[in-house]
């Protein structure tokens, strides 16, 4: 199940120490040509394009 657009996340994997969190929005749904999972398409904070996500790989932000 993907996540609702609009919503807020970061990356689940912690940050490494001394670099700063990524925020950024779910602004799209995608497929995966192989899998044929949906994936979520985010744009993280002063990125240009949205990039594509598993929902595992990201975190809600409260």
């Amino acid at each position: 199940m993907s996540l609702a657009m609009r919503t807020a996340v970061t990356p689940a994997k912690p940050a490494p120490e001394g670099k700063l969190r990524l925020f950024g929005q779910v602004v799209n749904h995608a497929c995966d040509p192989i899998t044929g999972e949906e994936l979520n398409m985010v744009r993280w904070d002063g990125a240009l394009k949205a990039l594509p996500y598993y929902d595992d790989e990201l975190a809600v932000v409260d």
